[in-house]
């Protein structure tokens, strides 16, 4: 289904945030409208999925989707369709797999209040939202969003007093982060509401704000929404996004009226096997946004407990090379900082051969007995640094 199609199919709406809520795929029927000539075993996979998790794909996003000519449905290969396609394989038994009741990322003991989370010394994370404007299925989240029978908390008002009180008791909070699932599902006037209360109780909080909305909903960026964002002076819009394909003319509308409000914009972007596990995806994803003014962030690694690892997992050595590709190669703010998230918190990846005998950088002593760090530059040619011991 191309985008001009699906486009043509409605009334002068498809520009509408709002109307692409309304309007997403949620169920095998609603698939089977929107592909009529798809294959009946992916119809049938997408209603057993429903059963435990959620399925949805906003028009929007399913109209980037490439289509197979011989069965009328998606393709399978597709990287975009491989984000939100349901796999079936609950049940499996690798020990990190997503077993519907392993932590990511939440531990107990930094849940201050049930929807904020205080991990870092100096900033919080709000679980602002446990909905999403479509579902990965990867989703590190799936505890909170994709599990149909979810026992997170949701966001309410005794909550949110609670972890305003919370940041009003703690000066070493610097900053908030609102996240969800995506908490660009709340209405401009919840969002102001929102952020009104937070700067009332400390006027120097820094917010953030981290949102999927520009690729699956790029429509939700209205100027309604960048006035919330420029009156209460949000720092920083952390993008998640996949793949260059995602890089949209819509989606170049909705960085430019972020841009005119929000001084920081970064991306996080997953690493996910068969899907830009490669440099050149990569690369051309980084400078795409790079070219857009997005500062290139995080790549994270494929987080363990998350939904089909068996499809999305690719190997730490495979991100170090692909972002050793990138490193002096591409102008510098398009590299991304390579981590492994993990329940404690985040490790940054060194860019050197994961478990080699001689693995660099490493101390050697050079022919004058001087101390130096031996390591391999990046036109892979050996240096050595002088590293003195001093007191």
């Amino acid at each position: 289904m191309t985008t001009e199609a699906a486009k043509s199919e409605v009334n002068g709406d498809w520009t509408d945030w709002k109307w692409q809520q309304r309007n997403a795929v949620r169920t095998a029927k609603q698939f089977r409208r929107s592909f009529p000539d798809c294959d009946q075993d992916l119809v049938d996979l997408i209603e057993r999925h429903n059963v435990t998790k959620k399925f949805q794909v906003t028009p929007y996003y399913l109209s980037l989707i490439r289509t197979d000519p011989s069965t009328g449905g998606p393709l399978g290969t597709d990287p975009l369709w491989k984000q939100v396609a349901p796999f079936g394989t609950d049940g499996s038994t690798d020990p990190y797999s997503y077993d519907g009741k392993t932590e990511n990322w939440e531990l107990p003991h930094e849940m201050v209040t049930p929807i904020a989370q205080h991990k870092y010394d100096n900033r919080i994370i709000v679980r602002y939202a446990n909905v999403c404007h479509a579902y990965c299925q990867f989703c590190y989240e799936a505890l909170r969003t994709l599990d149909k029978e979810s026992s997170k908390e949701v966001f309410n008002r005794e909550y949110w007093q609670a972890t305003l009180e919370y940041v009003r008791m703690h000066p070493e909070v610097e900053e908030m982060i609102l996240s969800g699932g995506e908490p660009l599902m709340h209405s401009n006037d919840q969002i102001d509401q929102a952020m009104g209360e937070a700067l009332t109780v400390r006027p120097d909080l820094i917010l953030r704000i981290h949102t999927r909305a520009l690729t699956f909903n790029p429509y939700r960026v209205d100027p309604g929404l960048v006035d919330v964002l420029a009156r209460h002076r949000v720092t920083a819009i952390g993008l998640h996004i996949t793949h260059p394909r995602e890089l949209t003319p819509e989606f170049d509308t909705a960085i430019a009226r972020l841009r005119s409000a929000v001084p920081i914009l970064f991306a996080n972007v997953p690493l996910l096997a068969g899907v830009n596990d490669d440099p050149d995806t990569i690369r051309d994803l980084c400078m795409g946004l790079y070219r857009r003014g997005v500062h290139a962030g995080y790549l994270y690694h494929f987080m363990p407990h998350s939904p089909e690892a068996e499809f999305f997992r690719a190997s730490v050595q495979r991100g170090v090379e692909i972002v050793r590709s990138l490193k002096r190669h591409i102008s510098n703010p398009a590299v991304p900082e390579y981590v492994l998230p993990h329940a404690t918190g985040k490790y940054t990846v060194p860019l050197t051969d994961v478990g080699a005998a001689d693995a660099f950088p490493r101390h050697a002593v050079d022919d004058d007995g001087f101390r130096v760090l031996e390591f391999v530059n990046w036109q892979g040619e050996h240096v050595r640094y002088p590293d003195v011991e001093t007191a």
